[in-house]
């Protein structure tokens, strides 16, 4: 009797083995990554991990600059993106980390020697970031290790894009070069020549999608070049002036043939892919920033509104107030769209101790329904990002901060 209690005991414990051992592949699968900048080079704004709310803060760590001897940007810009498990992002403190997305442990730091305001992209065993000195570089992404840089004629505050061997990024003085991805080699630049006494600032990256590149310049064209030569394919006047860095998404979003951008009026307009001619504008509230969940959706996110609209014919699905603004950005994963926020605080109603904090809420994108909210002990003006099961944010403080499911 003893004999077979141990048989069945035996039997069941690797049946357990088994069963572990089969549920392991599919865990490590529902960890998506959030590679680049708005997260593909399409900047669709939307990832499929699959977020389940609510989520806590599990960790933020401070990388923010020291200035009491050196005019640092207030606002923190870099973008963090998340791949295999771990978090990438610059900062004004001059350095690039790698920092486990789990525990927020630092895996390695890079000393870039310059501000870092620019959002990185990460593919295969390569992290590519631009610098404020004009330097674009290519590390090794296991050990941080520089393994080739290229300077471009001004500083870089695009997120590069990286496609069939090949980084695609522009600089801030109306230039765009084309690269080779193993060794930096240029490939090809294009210059608009545009001739202007003072450049704005447009904190703006290139759009990539069949073969092509969209992308602003400073005089408020949006202009399609070939990514094989770089030659203009056609242009459009979409804005007179630029307003201030991150305030208004100046990144095109590519989504089914056609270009979603915001023009100087805060209305989306649509584009075609092809062409360049407008396919419809969407002004149902003054846009500054939007999704792409679908070929039947977008989402056009205002300084206080979220509206999801019927992108054939117009109709508004769903409108929502955001419980603070001004609106910083949104983002999506799944079935679940971001927004993050910047509130003022008043103690004691006294002004000289005012300052600005940020908010994050989760709306449901079927139907607008708020799913979840949470406080933040910054400003943020740099995007946020969704992956790893998870949502990474740097905000203006310099805190990096992620939040995972409870």
């Amino acid at each position: 009797m003893l004999r077979n209690f141990s048989r069945k005991y035996i039997k069941a414990a690797f049946a357990l083995l088994l069963l572990s051992g089969c549920a392991a592949p599919k865990a490590a699968l529902e960890h998506k990554d959030w590679p680049t900048y708005l997260y593909s080079g399409s900047r669709a704004n939307i990832s499929d991990d699959k977020l389940t709310l609510p989520l806590v803060m599990k960790w933020d760590k401070d990388i923010s600059a020291f200035n009491l001897f050196k005019a640092y940007p207030k606002e923190q810009l870099s973008v963090p993106v998340v791949s295999g498990g771990a978090l990438f992002t610059g900062s004004t403190n001059e350095g690039f980390y790698t920092v486990d997305f789990d525990s927020g442990r630092v895996l390695w730091r890079f000393d870039a020697g310059y501000p870092l305001e620019a959002p990185a992209t990460v593919e295969g065993p390569f992290v590519f970031f631009g610098s404020s000195d004009g330097y674009i570089r290519c590390l090794d992404r296991a050990s941080g290790k520089e393994l080739w840089r290229f300077r471009a004629r001004s500083e870089i505050l695009s997120g590069p894009v990286v496609k069939d061997g090949r980084v695609y990024f522009s600089s801030s003085d109306d230039r765009v070069y084309a690269l080779g991805a193993s060794n930096g080699e240029k490939l090809w630049s294009f210059n608009r020549g545009t001739l202007q006494t003072v450049t704005p600032r447009i904190y703006a990256s290139p759009a990539y999608s069949n073969g092509r590149l969209y992308l602003f310049f400073s005089d408020g064209s949006l202009v399609c070049l070939s990514a094989e030569n770089g030659k203009e394919v056609w242009s459009r006047k979409i804005v007179k002036m630029f307003d201030s860095a991150q305030q208004t998404r100046r990144t095109p979003l590519v989504s089914y043939g056609t270009v979603y951008v915001i023009d100087d009026n805060n209305a989306v307009q649509a584009l075609s892919e092809e062409t360049g001619e407008v396919k419809g504008i969407y002004n149902i509230i003054k846009a500054y920033d939007l999704v792409a969940p679908d070929k039947s959706r977008l989402v056009i996110a205002g300084i206080s509104q979220i509206v999801s609209i019927d992108r054939i014919t117009g109709a508004t699905l769903w409108k929502k107030e955001l419980r603070y603004s001004p609106l910083s950005s949104v983002f999506a994963a799944g079935d679940v769209l971001f927004a993050v926020s910047n509130q003022k605080v008043t103690p004691f109603g006294w002004e000289f101790l005012s300052s600005r904090n940020g908010y994050m809420q989760a709306f449901d994108l079927k139907d607008g329904s708020v799913l979840w909210e949470s406080g933040l002990s910054s400003s943020i003006t740099a995007n946020a990002s969704a992956g790893s099961s998870g949502v990474a944010l740097l905000t203006d403080k310099g805190l990096l901060t992620v939040f995972k499911t409870r």
